[in-house]
């Protein structure tokens, strides 16, 4: 007689899964012997998921004002990773290309599983002081956002698009302002260059990115436009042309107040959402807007670009 146990009953009798993990290391002041473990990556053939430091109390303890930054950096690195998983799979362990300076991936490990999530939980818990486990409902979003990243990456947003069909409409010339990626209509981070700096929008006067808040997909949305935020700050930054003080905003499209398919609840998330966004712009010195249409959104770009 042959005996078989079910271990769709008992989930933690079933097959464990085997992976590929690495920590995610920050160095928060070049050349110290201050090291942290700010997230572990874990793929397999089949899928990829990133756990990141989450007791961010802890860096205000040890940087003060300078903590929003480095928490920027976490946040910021663990996106570009997630994207890079997405990608390149296993590969983006083996042979890491970070865009976040101070930030390293370490060695490559093999291990076992209930589940990615599961791994990279365990191995952040025994190895950063900066971690707290999570709940079943925070590994359930985290898990969403990274689907979320890798499937807005290949479908993109169409604002930038939008806009730019808009100023191009309304004043020959000005579409070489923008990126070649939006003039040519192709998605603006095609593989193998997921870690350069985007901009959308170059013009004499104003730097711009474009980004939308979906009422439908708020968290996602908010990291990809921290993400446009970040590499405004780094063009900003680099600009050699700063002389000419460019402005550099974020302009992004949200849905009308009155949009009768948008509830009440999603309208509330919508304005918690803008406040974090204009928080972090504060702190990069940015200039953050939402507005509703596309046509406010190009004569934004207009207004600028016409100034006597």
């Amino acid at each position: 007689m042959t005996l078989r146990l079910d271990t769709s009953r008992f989930p933690s009798l079933k097959e464990s899964v085997r992976a590929h993990w690495a920590p995610i290391l920050l160095e928060p002041i070049s050349g110290s012997d201050e090291r942290f473990v700010i997230g572990v990556a874990a793929a397999n053939a089949t899928g990829f998921h990133v756990e990141l430091a989450n007791c961010h109390e802890k860096l205000t303890c040890l940087y003060g004002e300078s903590a929003p930054t480095i928490v920027n950096a976490i946040t910021l690195a663990g996106m570009c990773l997630r994207e890079d998983l997405a990608e390149r799979s296993i590969e983006a362990l083996f042979s890491p290309d970070p865009p976040v300076s101070g930030v390293t991936i370490g060695r490559c490990r093999e291990a076992e599983g209930v589940s990615l999530e599961a791994l990279t939980q365990s191995w952040m818990a025994a190895l950063s002081s900066l971690y707290s486990p999570r709940t079943t409902h925070d590994v359930q979003s985290l898990t969403m956002l990274a689907v979320g990243d890798a499937e807005s990456q290949r479908a993109g947003d169409r604002l930038p698009f939008l806009v730019c069909d808009f100023v191009k409409s309304k004043r020959e010339g000005f579409g070489e302002y923008f990126s070649t990626d939006i003039r040519e209509a192709r998605a603006r981070r095609s593989k193998g260059g997921s870690h350069r700096v985007v901009i959308d929008f170059a013009g004499p006067r104003l730097v711009a990115n474009f980004g939308t808040l979906k009422a439908g997909a708020i968290t996602n949305s908010v990291h990809l436009i921290k993400r446009r935020l970040w590499d405004l700050k780094v063009e900003r930054d680099r600009d050699p042309h700063s002389i000419l003080a460019r402005a550099h905003e974020m302009i992004l499209h949200r849905p009308p107040k009155d949009d009768p398919q948008v509830s009440d609840q999603q309208q509330a998330n919508i304005s918690e959402a803008l406040e974090d966004l204009e928080q972090q712009a504060d702190q990069e010195e940015l200039r953050l807007l939402a507005l509703d249409s596309v046509q406010s959104i190009g004569n934004r770009v207009l207004q600028y670009e016409l100034a006597a």
